[in-house]
């Protein structure tokens, strides 16, 4: 599902300075459309399994985020975070196929879809739905299947460090009816526009696990503290709007399964900053069970928690 980053955005500067550019993101739509599928994510997997000795920030960051989402150490520890390097990789493999790729071959992707009544439920309330996911699996993907499906959808970004690569981004979103806003200092009516689609009745789809400076509030995941982004409880504040989990992951075939959880109870209350925490930490406790479920899928390369002493 998309939402307020993309694949590659990475606070790592040594990834970040050799993949973060539009040369990077040409070769790799290049190969994608060169190579055959299969080739492709075996070709990925290779990539990422090599790089996970190589890359010691992102890997030491990984390895601490999932030592405490599932208890594992040595070398049990290593293995799942080798296999989530291989899994990334792959995922931008089929970030880069789908960009380029017809859309019934983007549908062929999916081998599954869970939780659908959630989302014609949502539509039918007639509030919009704000869509949240994290970083996990293809959220990308999932973006593109509901636009597929002829939901109208907007999903909220970040502006990108080179003007190019937002303007690829946005270009092939909207080839398949997907709008963007994109959040910042240069736009101070994001907030707006965003209020404005859910009362049209849309989908509003966002990242919510990693928020940039000044957007989070403290929550307790996986029994430590971290931010969240308020932005879905802040709308929901202004808009009454569907507050929808959804997340796209690979399934051991090469396919996806693509599901929507039931809607995150938001409670309102008379203290207005209070609510906010209070339902941040709704959507946070919401994502616990999905991340333990499927670790080498959650694709957190900084540290997650404080340090609590």
């Amino acid at each position: 599902m998309s939402g307020e980053s993309p694949p590659f955005r990475n606070p790592q500067s040594a990834i970040r300075n050799c993949v973060y550019r539009l040369g990077t993101f040409r070769l790799a739509l290049a190969l994608a459309k060169t190579l055959p599928r299969g080739l492709s994510q075996a070709l990925a997997g290779a990539i990422g399994r090599a790089s996970f000795p190589l890359a010691k920030n992102a890997r030491e960051s990984l390895r601490a985020n999932l030592a405490l989402v599932t208890g594992r150490q040595g070398r049990e520890l290593d293995a799942l975070c080798k296999t989530n390097f291989a899994r990334f990789v792959r995922m931008l493999a089929d970030y880069f196929y789908a960009t380029s790729a017809k859309p019934d071959r983007i549908r062929a992707l999916l081998a599954e879809w869970r939780g659908y009544e959630h989302i014609e439920a949502a539509r039918a309330r007639g509030r919009g739905a704000i869509v949240v996911t994290a970083h996990l699996g293809n959220w990308e993907l999932g973006g593109m299947i509901l636009a597929l499906r002829g939901l109208p959808l907007t999903v909220v970004t970040l502006q990108e460090p080179a003007g190019g690569l937002s303007r690829w981004r946005e270009d092939y979103r909207r080839r398949l009816g997907i709008r963007t806003i994109t959040v910042g200092a240069d736009n101070t009516f994001a907030f707006l526009e965003m209020v404005n689609a859910l009362r049209r009745n849309e989908f509003v789809a966002m990242l919510v696990d990693r928020p940039y400076a000044g957007t989070g509030s403290p929550v307790r995941f996986f029994g430590k503290e971290t931010l969240f982004s308020t932005a879905p409880a802040l709308l929901w504040q202004h808009t009454a709007a569907t507050v929808l989990p959804a997340f796209t992951l690979q399934n051991e075939r090469g396919g996806y399964v693509s599901f929507a959880e039931p809607p995150v109870e938001m409670a309102g209350s008379v203290n207005p900053r209070e609510a906010l925490a209070q339902n941040t930490q709704r959507i946070a406790t919401a994502f616990e069970a999905i991340i333990r479920e499927t670790p080498e899928q959650w694709f957190n390369y900084v540290p997650i928690w404080k340090n609590e002493g």
